[in-house]
């Protein structure tokens, strides 16, 4: 955005409001109001003191650091092991190295905090760090600060070493201020429906994952379905399990950026079309009343309560649907199903990004290659961890030999194939802001309590979303 202004301590607060329970994401409508205020409240009396760190309002030429090479580790920042540690354990066996070679600075906090975490990690000088994991909700915290990360060509690396990625992962990883790739993924998040496939025989006559696609193609179709499934099972059965899940895919066909190149707010059809369609399904019990990461969310999975869960790549394992199932040997584990759904969507993903003040730039660069560029060491992790890679040309290779055999709570499925469909159609070219968070955590909020009925109408709902958003980035131009 040409004309935005981007303050690093405000950056910080905004990017933190929506974040993840579990290593790649939360659900952003699951986010408290209270923490959405506080951190940005908390960042107001840093930000005048931050104006002058940002002196330009166009992409400019990043410069490319000196990064040393003379460290004895290589020393990772993340917030919990689950991805960190089967890395690990993964490059040392390939690549040789000793265990002892790697730290792993594990903070052990849920994702949305991490980045408050390494804030004050590396407010230490002394402190050591040459790559850090970020998620997508607040990787521009770090990403758009010089300060905290340096641009992967400072390992050796050049953008087009990456070609085979998809594209809206480059795209996530770049600095919104000066165009510099500083984060790269290994995971392409690209998610799902995934629908228990002995409820859609029963009642909706479904009985193959074509068949299913073609109910929930559109969301008109999603909403026609929703509708016929209430009313064969007398409003016992709801199409998807939460508003939350809903919004994370509707939220990935938005066609345009939240802010745009005059610096305003856009709040436009698109808005309250989702306003209208989550009270739709909110009213109709469409969805359950549930919200996402509470204790009744995942076990909705092993009743006929619901038929379906949205799911990224990470998701299909205990993360979410197979902790839905009851695990392995549960009451409905191995009866799911995958399907595109209505709309190509991303939901979370990690990055990497190597720190500033990296000093083992050698072994930072081998391991990042490892998982991205490096086709047979990334198609190792994806085999092993059941991992959809960025890398295009990996994971069309492995859904052409069958050599992976789907996620076992699918019963035999390979979401590879549906995610790889799902993952080229996603565009998020010229639609990230430093402010998405924060308004995608404030609309949700407000649609949610539209549906709720503390709104009367979705006009209210959308003005309340206007003044709440306005609170928070108090330099965009209200005008």
């Amino acid at each position: 955005m040409k004309n935005l202004k981007k303050t690093l301590a405000l950056v910080a607060a905004l990017a933190m409001s929506a974040t993840a329970l579990y290593g790649c994401g939360e659900d952003s409508s699951s986010s408290s109001k209270k923490d959405s205020s506080s951190v940005a409240d908390s960042s107001s009396k840093d930000a005048s003191s931050s104006e002058s760190e940002s002196s330009s309002e166009s992409k400019a030429a990043a410069e490319v650091p000196e990064l040393k090479d003379d460290g004895d580790k290589l020393t990772i920042l993340c917030w919990n092991a689950d991805d960190s540690q089967p890395m690990v354990d993964l490059f040392c066996e390939k690549k040789g190295y000793k265990p002892d070679q790697i730290e792993i600075k594990n903070f052990k906090v849920q994702g949305g905090q991490a980045a408050e975490q390494y804030t004050a990690y590396l407010d230490e000088a002394t402190n050591d760090a040459d790559l850090m994991f970020l998620e997508a909700d607040w990787c521009l915290q770090f990403i758009n600060d010089d300060t905290q990360t340096a641009p992967v060509e400072s390992l050796g690396f050049k953008e087009d070493d990456f070609s085979a990625l998809y594209p809206y992962v480059l795209e996530i990883g770049k600095s919104t201020t000066t165009g510099a790739l500083k984060g790269v993924s290994w995971q392409s998040a690209a998610g799902g429906y995934c629908y228990r496939e002995d409820l859609a025989e029963k009642f909706l006559g479904v009985k193959s994952p074509e068949e299913m696609q073609a109910k929930v193609a559109d969301w008109d179709k999603f909403e026609a379905t929703a509708k016929e499934l209430s009313d064969k099972t007398e409003g016992k059965t709801a199409l998807s399990a939460t508003l939350g899940g809903v919004w994370q895919v509707y939220s990935g066909s938005r066609p345009t950026a939240w802010v745009d190149e005059d610096n305003k707010l856009v709040v436009d059809d698109y808005c309250s079309d989702y306003a209208e369609y989550a009270k739709t399904l909110w009213t109709n019990n469409y969805v359950t009343h549930v919200a996402q990461w509470t204790d009744e969310w995942k076990p909705l999975g092993q009743s006929d309560d619901v038929m379906g869960y949205f799911v990224s790549t990470w998701g299909f394992g205990d993360t979410i649907l197979g902790a839905a199932a009851g695990g392995e040997g549960g009451k409905t584990f191995g009866m799911w199903k995958c399907v595109t759904g209505p709309t190509n969507f991303y939901w979370g993903g990690t990055w990497f990004a190597p720190a500033a003040r990296c000093d083992n730039k050698t072994m930072a660069k081998e391991f990042i290659e490892f998982f991205t560029t490096n086709e047979d060491t990334a198609e190792a992790y994806a085999l092993s961890k059941g991992e959809y890679m960025s890398n295009k040309n990996v994971m069309e290779k492995i859904i052409k030999d069958k050599s992976y055999k789907g996620a076992p709570v699918l019963g035999g499925q390979n979401q590879f194939e549906v995610l790889n469909e799902v993952a080229q159609g996603i565009d998020m070219t010229g639609k990230i802001t430093p402010y998405d968070s924060v308004i995608k955590t404030e609309f949700s909020n407000a649609v949610q309590e539209y549906a709720e009925g503390t709104y009367a109408t979705a006009e209210e709902a959308l003005e309340a979303f206007k003044a709440n958003v306005a609170g928070k980035i108090t330099e965009l131009n209200w005008d």
